[in-house]
């Protein structure tokens, strides 16, 4: 039954890469489907064709951006669609593949593993078996937690049965980092200041952003110190130095944006001026946190002051870590890019963090994907000011959103033409499965020929 399944539409026969790219249009489009239908919205609501397809990336893409108030477009049914859109989306359709598989026949073939770690953004082929087993078990432990602390107030609110509905779509949402919700027309401004949701929605996302990876090198090294047979200080070091970076940039974006946040717009009579220290504080936190690729809020972005507005576009840029549910071009892959950059211009060959030597190639690799991205953004950009009637700012923000998958936004979403649309959806999609893997997923691959290990007469070009 397994081979079947693979053989289908030549399914076993595409690239690791094309069977990414794949899987995610296979997603989009049912989900395109089910939300066209008269029981998946509102009566006399049904979304054409261009909104479902965007709300359908949306989700699968865990970005957030939508066309329409996701509360009063959609019944029960459309948001069940969407929570399964988001769930796959976060996860991966490959990685729920790879459990199916496991299921039937307990191991992966190596091109099925293969498939799996480029899903995952993992660097080689290990354990997958219990990796991804690992995952799912996690995954459902995050969100039950979660989704039992949001009830607490959902249930208050809305009562028992949509109160807990409205809890597990917010904590699932949150834990893939999508930034849908059903609970009103202005995400979770009625709850910026209600530690009860605020808390629990902030705490998921960092632990989808910050990767699987990271959960497992801490809870494997967590185990010798609880029996208390090392020190704090050596568990710290015994950590990988991915997870060392992950930690560093994470926790520094954190505080550095809430700082910025809390300094920018602590005057602003339409944000946080009106607010008590302690709620201007932790708004100031939830959106630090929000903001890298949640797409959740707490105020109202179109009142922000122009440089906070600024400021978000280069925190959405850079987005979460790698191997988990957060988009952007990764914590990491920044910190390799300023540290490359900074060991080139004090002149050294070497580039080095903790005592550990970065392989050149992390360093170029790293370089290619900041740089490809911005290229790619910039082209974004360039195609929404031809095609809609807004704002510069606004546009740029919108398009950071959705190249970075945040789902943040302005308030032009709805507003935009249909080629507006539709550039956000190549945007999103681009952003979610990765610039890296889409431009593989085209190149056919090729022998490899003799003149490959040819070395060619140097050439001289003044750059800079």
């Amino acid at each position: 039954m397994v081979g079947y399944l693979h053989s289908i539409f030549g399914f076993k026969k595409l690239t690791p890469a094309q069977k990414i790219v794949a899987s995610f249009l296979l997603v989009i489009v049912v989900g395109t489907a089910l939300l066209m239908l008269p029981i998946s919205n509102q009566d006399g609501q049904v979304l054409g064709f261009v909104d479902a397809l965007f709300t359908a990336t949306s989700a699968t893409c865990v970005t957030g951006l939508v066309t329409s108030v996701t509360s009063q477009q959609f019944t029960s049914f459309g948001h069940l669609v969407i929570l399964i859109l988001i769930q796959i989306g976060g996860l991966g359709l490959m990685t729920l593949m790879a459990v199916f598989i496991l299921m039937l026949k307990s191991r992966l073939t190596m091109r099925e593993k293969i498939t799996v770690k480029e899903m995952l953004n993992q660097d080689n082929v290990f354990d997958m078996r219990s990796f991804i087993l690992g995952i799912m078990k996690y995954t459902f432990l995050f969100e039950g937690i979660g989704a039992l602390c949001l009830s607490f107030r959902m249930i208050q609110d809305f009562g028992w049965l949509h109160g807990i509905s409205k809890a597990i779509f917010l904590s699932v949402s949150a834990f893939c980092n999508a930034g849908f919700d059903t609970v009103g027309d202005s995400s979770l401004v009625a709850y910026g200041r209600d530690p009860l949701v605020a808390i629990p929605i902030m705490v998921l996302i960092v632990l989808g952003g910050i990767g699987f990876t990271v959960w497992f090198d801490v809870r494997d090294k967590c185990k010798p110190l609880f029996k208390r047979q090392i020190s704090f200080r050596k568990w710290k070091k015994s950590l990988s130095l991915h997870t060392k970076v992950v930690f560093y940039m994470t926790g520094f974006l954190i505080l550095f944006a809430a700082f910025v946040i809390f300094v920018s717009e602590m005057n602003n009579p339409q944000t946080l001026q009106g607010m008590s220290f302690p709620e201007q504080v932790m708004t100031s936190f939830f959106e630090s946190i929000a903001l890298r690729t949640a797409g959740f809020s707490s105020i109202i972005y179109s009142s922000l002051n122009v440089a906070t507005k600024f400021f978000m576009l280069i925190i959405m840029f850079i987005g979460g870590s790698p191997g988990g549910t957060a988009g952007g071009i990764k914590t990491t892959t920044v910190a390799i890019f300023l540290l490359f950059f900074w060991t080139s211009l004090r002149g050294k060959e070497v580039t080095t963090l903790k005592r550990r030597t970065i392989q050149k190639e992390v360093a170029i690799r790293a370089l290619s994907i900041f740089t490809i991205n911005i290229i790619v953004l910039f082209m974004g950009i360039f195609f929404l000011c031809l095609t809609e009637a807004q704002s510069f700012l606004d546009i740029v923000f919108e398009a950071v959103s959705a190249m970075a998958t945040v789902g943040s936004s302005l308030g032009i979403t709805a507003d935009l033409t249909v080629i507006g649309k539709l550039i956000i959806i190549v945007m999103m999609f681009v952003g979610r499965v990765g610039i890296t893997t889409l431009l593989i997923s085209f190149i056919k691959p090729k022998q490899a020929r003799n003149t490959d290990h040819v070395t060619f007469p140097t050439g001289n070009v003044i750059v800079g």
